[in-house]
């Protein structure tokens, strides 16, 4: 799998790819004033569900941070949840999280 990234430095979305080149999903994101990201969204398209894609969109965004130097605010409740679970790396949270 590969991941494609749009970004037009207001928002952005990280797509991910199959081995087929078929777009299975994304994971979308804002850049905040402060210059971090707001994690807006997740989505893996119904046919790819049984797949376990949010995973890999979510380390996606989190690789995306710690490369930018900038923490995450979650405001879709996958990336939320997904960091609750993950206490290690709650260091990428935004301040108040």
């Amino acid at each position: 799998m590969n991941f494609k990234q749009y970004d037009d430095g207001k928002e952005g979305r990280f797509f991910i790819l199959l081995d087929n080149g078929m777009e299975a999903g994304w994971i979308q994101y804002q850049w905040l004033e402060d210059g971090n990201l707001l994690a807006s969204g997740t989505r893996v398209y119904e046919e790819f569900r049984d797949q376990k894609l949010g995973m890999p969109l979510f380390s996606r965004l989190v690789d995306f941070a710690q490369e930018k130097n900038v923490r995450i605010q979650p405001q879709c409740p996958f990336v939320a949840k997904t960091f609750a679970r993950h206490p290690e790396l709650k260091h990428l949270l935004a301040e108040g999280y």
